[in-house]
């Protein structure tokens, strides 16, 4: 059985059908790209996932911890980077002496060690992307949902991240990522695209071409 399985899931909001019957799995050590227009049902389907809402019809099966990184930044901005995954790495219920070790293997991967005396707010959007990743991965999910990561980043930012999300994937998690630029889904093993809540393509980026354009 694959970590995540989603089968003929739906969500409605009154007469909006957000989600419309989506079925997808994601494998371990994958990463599935999830894309679409604002609207088509990404973070509806995202936070279903994370168990923030439920469906109103199907079934979905998550094996394992949860790693969640949002859309907006969800930093305490007036702490510094080492606060901030202090600070949650004891809302994840982890020992001091684990959140001490973490944050040193996370400043080692994510190259943070110069940032983290510097407040939250004086980090530049990238490296403020970089400590939202690291808190997502402090607790070592089995499974990552990371929802628009690179949305208003510069392109060296963004490249610069899917390196992290690429190199965290091949340590056996698995990734769903949903993203609305296209060149990104070349980034992933599969990808899942949704338009008006259901899903319209599901597979390797070069076998989805036609939905890429």
């Amino acid at each position: 059985m694959n970590p995540v399985e989603i089968h003929s899931v739906t969500k409605r909001f009154g007469s909006l059908v957000a989600v419309d019957n989506v079925s997808l799995n994601i494998g371990k050590g994958e990463i599935l790209g999830l894309l679409g227009a604002n609207g088509a049902g990404k973070t509806t389907l995202i936070r279903m996932l994370c168990s923030l809402i439920k469906p109103d019809g199907g079934d979905i099966s998550v094996g394992g911890r949860i790693g969640y990184m949002c859309q907006s930044y969800s930093l305490i901005p007036e702490l510094t980077v080492h606060e901030n995954i202090d600070f949650y790495g004891a809302l994840y219920g982890l020992d001091k002496q684990v959140v001490a070790e973490r944050e040193r293997q996370i400043s080692s991967f994510l190259k943070l060690d110069p940032y983290l005396n510097r407040q939250a707010k004086h980090l530049p959007s990238g490296w403020r992307q970089a400590l939202s990743f690291s808190i997502a991965i402090i607790h070592t999910p089995e499974i990552l949902i990371l929802d628009e990561p690179t949305s208003g980043l510069d392109s060296l930012s963004r490249r610069r991240l899917w390196r992290m999300i690429t190199a965290y994937a091949q340590s056996g998690t698995s990734i769903l990522v949903s993203t609305h630029y296209l060149d990104e889904a070349y980034y992933c093993g599969r990808v899942a695209i949704m338009n008006a809540g259901k899903l319209i393509a599901l597979g390797a980026p070069n076998d989805c071409k036609e939905y890429l354009c």
